[in-house]
C-alpha cells in the first residue's frame, strides 16, 4: 500500500510512539492491582505501532520492529502457557497463581508473581495479532 509521508503524522509520531510505549509497559505491571494488564496494556503497545505504521509505512514499521506476527503471537501463547505451567508445578492446578519475594538491599521487598508472566503472555499475543491485522489490511504480503 503506498502511503504518502506526511511530515506533520512523522513528528507526532516521534513523541508519541515513545510516551505509548512507556504506558504500556505501566498498564503491564500496574495490572495486578489496578485496573490493566497484559491485554490493556497490549492495546496500548499495538496502538504505538499502529501510529508508527501510518507514520512512516511498512518499512518503517519494520525497522522498528522486525519480527513476524504469527512467531510474535507463539512467543506469547507459549508465555501464557507457560505461566500455567509453574501453577501445575508449584501447587498441583493449571493456571493457578504463585509468587515468591526477596528483600533487596536498597530496593526493598521484590514479589514476582506467575499472574506478570501470564499478563505478559497476554500483552506479546495481543501486540502480535494487531500486527497481523496491519500486515493483512495494510497490502504487505510476507
Amino acid at each position: 500500500m503506498n502511503i504518502r509521508f506526511s511530515p506533520l503524522l512523522a513528528t507526532g509520531a516521534r513523541t508519541m510512539v515513545p510516551t505509548l510505549a512507556l504506558f504500556s509497559i505501566y498498564l503491564l505491571l500496574v495490572g495486578h492491582d489496578a485496573p490493566g494488564g497484559g491485554f490493556a496494556g497490549g492495546l496500548v503497545a499495538a496502538m504505538a505501532l499502529l501510529v508508527l505504521y501510518l507514520a512512516f509505512g511498512d518499512r518503517g514499521l519494520r525497522r522498528v520492529f522486525p519480527f513476524e506476527p504469527l512467531s510474535v503471537l507463539g512467543l506469547g501463547l507459549a508465555l501464557a502457557l507457560a505461566a500455567g505451567t509453574v501453577g501445575l508445578l508449584f501447587e498441583g492446578t493449571f493456571l493457578t497463581y504463585t509468587y515468591t519475594a526477596w528483600d533487596l538491599p536498597l530496593v526493598g521487598e521484590l514479589k514476582l508473581s506467575s499472574l506478570l508472566l501470564f499478563d505478559l503472555g497476554v500483552y506479546v499475543l495481543v501486540v502480535g495479532f494487531v500486527l497481523m491485522a496491519i500486515e493483512r489490511l495494510g497490502g504487505s504480503q510476507p
